[in-house]
């Protein structure tokens, strides 16, 4: 806190320091009156001039309450802020835990929808594959009747063929016999 700053109660600072000042001020005094104070002999005891020990007691007894008065007013102060503080420090925590929470469901959440999406795809794929494989062995399949039924065709064609050749050589043949 700087010397300008305020307790709720107006005070600043430096009237604290000040009090507290006043009072070690008062008890400085006290001490050089015992300093400056008559020595009772073959005693420890001193004597001192009683107007004036009695006015810096009645100084004390004015002083001291209004210091208490004001430390306790800036320790409720202090505990005040100290308790603001926490709240908002609470409330800070909170919002991020809500915020961090949100961000880890909304994360946990898309990996999830993205493992499913990749395991759907997986299976898809499986399921194009063997598709293409069925396919291609179905097509394979009707490749070979094909062929073997291509192969059956030109064989018929080869044997007409060699059959209408035999008989137009056999044809050619009379044929011949005749005009000779």
């Amino acid at each position: 806190m700087s010397d300008d700053d305020q307790f709720a109660d107006g005070e600043t600072e430096a009237q604290l320091d000040h009090g507290a000042a006043a009072i070690i001020d008062i008890v400085d005094r006290l001490e050089e009156l015992v300093g400056m104070g008559k020595r009772v002999p073959f005693s420890s005891r001193v004597m001192v001039e009683e107007s004036e020990f009695l006015g810096l007691v009645d100084l004390l007894r004015t002083t001291v309450p209004n210091e208490i008065q004001l430390a306790r007013r800036v320790i409720k102060e202090r505990e005040k802020i100290i308790g603001d503080a926490h709240s908002e420090a609470g409330r800070i925590l909170k919002t991020a835990r809500d915020r961090a929470e949100f961000a880890v469901s909304e994360q946990g959440v898309l990996l999830e929808v993205r493992q499913q999406s990749e395991e759907i795809l997986r299976q898809t794929d499986e399921r194009r594959q063997r598709s293409i494989g069925m396919v291609d062995v179905y097509a394979l399949n009707q490749f070979e009747k094909v062929e073997e039924a291509m192969r059956d065709c030109l064989r018929l064609i080869d044997g007409a063929f060699r059959d209408a050749i035999d008989s137009l050589e056999q044809a050619r043949g009379s044929l011949t016999d005749r005009q000779r």
